[in-house]
């Protein structure tokens, strides 16, 4: 056992340094990992957004499909009743259900471009945090490396020896 003192002793050192290193390519290895799940989120996100302001898409065209087929049954029950369908106060019926469709139907298109943008801008925000997260990864990885040299330095260059001044 005790033959092994001298081997662990002059072996410290360089454990000490390889240590180092795996620690350091380990937090270069997690700022890249958490930069993937970001870059991962930031797609997800892209792709709700899409699909949100596809479904107000489809709700915006449901509306127009909703009041052109009411309005064509009113004008047809008009007609049929002996009404001029497309005259008077049953045009402004018309015109008025085509006044509110306008309003929803615009409502869910900026619904559709507001999903759109605010899942870009989430995605970008996304896309941000996985560069620091890689950048912080990559600087703490460099922190331990240059802690590891300094710690190596330590015990294999030999100190100097000062003189001390005479006393007087």
């Amino acid at each position: 056992m005790s033959a092994a003192i001298p081997f662990i002793k002059a072996a410290a050192p360089y454990i000490s340094a390889a240590s180092s290193a795996f620690s350091a390519f380990s937090s270069f290895s997690q700022g890249k990992s958490q930069q993937a799940m970001y870059n991962l989120q930031a797609m997800q996100t892209k792709a709700d957004s899409a699909r949100k302001a596809l479904q107000y898409e489809e709700r915006a065209n449901e509306t127009l499909r909703k009041v052109t087929a009411a309005n064509a049954a009113n004008a047809s029950r008009r007609y049929a009743g002996g009404v001029l369908g497309l005259e008077g106060s049953a045009k402004l019926v018309e015109t008025m259900n085509l006044k509110e469709a306008g309003r929803d139907f615009m409502a869910d298109i900026s619904n559709a471009s507001n999903a759109l943008m605010t899942g870009s801008t989430q995605a970008d925000i996304f896309g941000t945090a996985g560069k620091i997260a890689a950048r912080g990864g990559l600087l703490d990885a460099a922190g331990k490396l240059a802690t590891g040299a300094y710690e190596f330095s330590k015990v294999i260059i030999p100190k100097e020896k000062t003189e001390e001044p005479p006393k007087a």
